[in-house]
């Protein structure tokens, strides 16, 4: 499928998504900062947020927050 695309085809390709993940990554972040944790430390939750993408975030505002 991405056979005969140059790499910058490539990137342009999968800007949106990088793009999505970067802001998901940096949303969760924020959010950690300000919101109080459930089941693990905060730094816990930043190192799962950063290294496990995409779950790692979804995990958190699913889960991860305390609703007030």
């Amino acid at each position: 499928m991405l056979e005969g695309m140059s790499f910058v085809e490539i990137i342009k390709l999968f800007a949106p998504v990088i793009l999505l993940e970067v802001a998901l990554v940096v949303f969760c972040l924020y959010r950690l900062t300000k919101d109080r944790v459930k089941f693990l430390p905060k730094w816990a939750w930043a190192l799962i947020i950063l290294f496990i993408q995409l779950i790692g975030g979804l995990a958190f505002l699913l889960i991860g927050r305390e609703r007030e």
